[in-house]
């Protein structure tokens, strides 16, 4: 009896031994030559997603500016609402007294309020009755619009809006002057013209912020 031997033909073997060593190469070649798909992602994004939230700022900041002037103008043209309510109670001899003494309280009070009432009422300090930041004028240093943790400055008080210190000086002040504006009503035709403007200039200078700070300017009030 006689046996037959088969035997895998060598040219078999060989093809075999390609197909691996062609995947080892390709597997060999993918390892080497593909990048890390989430760090090229992160990094060639990273410029543009830092422009999107610039720009997204910005425009948070000239939205709410927006606003706070608007609402600052409406409270501003409150003087003359005043000043036609009190022209209309006063007599005719006296409309322009009134009408003028609502228009000089406006000027006598910015200056004032710019002057120190601003920083009575939000300078920074642990003051619980006054602010003061040892300035005069709207001074000293501040990087407003930046808010938060990421404000710098000597009025921390009101650090907390989106907006420049002078947005946030006007809308202040026109309240200021408002305040003294709401008295003018009381005492027309009772109050000698310059003893007014005396009365407004320290309202303004002193009075307004004092109180105003209590509360506003996180004061003892506010720690309550």
């Amino acid at each position: 009896m006689g046996f037959l031997i088969l035997s895998q033909p060598s040219w078999g073997q060989d093809e075999t031994q390609s197909s691996a060593g062609v995947e080892s190469a390709v597997i060999a070649l993918d390892a080497t030559t593909t990048p890390p798909v989430a760090a090229d992602v992160s990094q060639a994004y990273a410029p543009n997603l830092m422009s999107l939230e610039q720009m997204v700022e910005k425009l948070w900041t000239g939205a709410d500016t927006v606003w706070v002037l608007v609402c600052a103008m409406l409270v501003f043209f409150m003087n003359l609402g005043f000043g036609c309510v009190e022209a209309g109670f006063a007599r005719s001899k006296n409309c322009v007294n009134i009408l003028s003494k609502n228009f000089i309280v406006f000027a006598a009070t910015s200056v004032a309020y710019w002057l120190l009432g601003w920083d009575l009422m939000f300078g920074s300090g642990d003051g619980a009755w006054i602010g003061n930041s040892g300035s005069w004028g709207v001074g000293g240093g501040d990087n407003s619009p930046f808010m938060g943790d990421r404000y710098q400055g000597v009025y921390s008080a009101i650090s907390w809006t989106h907006v420049p210190l002078w947005a946030k000086f006007f809308f202040q002040l026109v309240f200021a002057g408002t305040a003294a504006t709401i008295v003018s009503g009381a005492v027309a035709e009772r109050i000698r013209y310059h003893a007014f403007i005396i009365f407004s200039f320290v309202m303004a200078l002193a009075i307004y912020p004092v109180v105003g700070h209590w509360i506003w300017g996180f004061g003892y009030l506010a720690k309550e």
